[in-house]
């Protein structure tokens, strides 16, 4: 068997890329790595499917000849197991949901007294706000994005969780966003005037729009298995872009809200004011481990990247 050239990857109906090596060979059929091969062209030459994930970079160029134990080498070395694994990142992010959570109770419950929505203490309503964006948008569209890794059940109940999971978020976020609305209305302070607010708005826009799509493509009624195939690759990526906006935001949120307590009389150097910037920081931490997460393996054997989340 001699290698003769490669075929630039193309999508397949379930997310995945072939890179096709068109090989000479007398063979009918072989198997590389568990990957069965079909016939391309002529004079017993048979191209090779190798299936890879999409963010993989598998466009190859060797001019030289190629015995069929170096392709073999070759295709496992590309794609063998990573270093990275998925599952200390999605313990980390557990670890550190839990502990921004906490941290964010005791910032508003403890040192900002409180918070409800109906009170003369203006302050008190705003507390919902940041209390909602983190634990309720943030923690819980969290464990939706990492529902396919973290639980043990079959794929169809997984996606419920995962869908069910992400919709409280929305809602829980879309409150919390009223909670700002209705500080800033009562207290006589202006709407939609900083970054913060802008970026914010827009997030939760397109987590809304993403849930609408998922749930129409994926859950009901459905879209056909090619086009689900071709639409989850972009689901993910897409869903990744906004909860990274999402955990941007909180950053400019945490930062616009500590400002103005320093502008009116609270210390640097204060203790709140470390909590806060720690609680950012732990928020930080909490989105790249639910990213890396994500895009890491599960397991030894599934080298894959979204191998776990299937079309169906």
């Amino acid at each position: 068997m001699r290698w003769i050239s490669t075929f630039p990857p193309t999508a397949t109906e379930n997310g995945r890329s072939d890179l096709y090596l068109l090989l000479e060979s007398s063979d009918e059929r072989c198997r590389i790595d568990g990957s069965v091969t079909t016939s391309l062209g002529e004079r017993g030459s048979l191209g090779l499917i190798i299936g890879f994930p999409p963010h993989y970079s598998l466009v190859s160029s060797w001019h030289e000849d190629r015995t069929e134990d170096a392709v073999v080498e070759e295709v496992k070395k590309m794609a063998g197991s990573p270093s990275v694994k998925a599952a200390p990142f999605t313990y980390a992010s557990h670890a550190l949901a839990v502990a921004s959570a906490a941290m964010v109770l005791v910032w508003c419950v403890h040192f900002r007294g409180g918070l409800t929505f109906e009170s003369s203490n203006k302050s008190l309503i705003f507390n919902i706000h940041p209390v909602l964006m983190l634990i309720g948008f943030i923690i819980i569209g969290s464990e939706a994005i990492m529902s396919y890794k973290t639980l043990p059940w079959n794929h169809e109940v997984n996606k419920i969780v995962h869908f069910t999971l992400h919709a409280i978020a929305l809602v829980l976020g879309a409150v919390g966003i009223y909670a700002a609305f209705k500080f800033h209305n009562e207290s006589g302070i202006d709407n939609l005037y900083s970054l913060h607010s802008w970026v914010g708005l827009g997030t939760i826009s397109l987590y809304g729009i993403q849930w609408i799509l998922g749930f129409v493509t994926f859950f009901f009624p459905g879209a056909p298995p090619a086009l689900r195939g071709k639409s989850l690759p972009w689901h993910v990526l897409f869903g990744l872009f906004v909860y990274i906006l999402a955990v941007a935001t909180a950053e400019l949120g945490f930062l616009e809200k500590l400002t103005f307590l320093e502008s009116s009389g609270l210390y640097k150097y204060s203790l709140e004011a470390f909590l806060v910037n720690f609680t950012a920081l732990i928020v930080i931490f909490l989105g790249a481990s639910v990213v890396i997460s994500v895009i890491a393996p599960a397991h030894a054997d599934a080298p894959r990247g979204y191998s776990e989340i299937s079309e169906n």
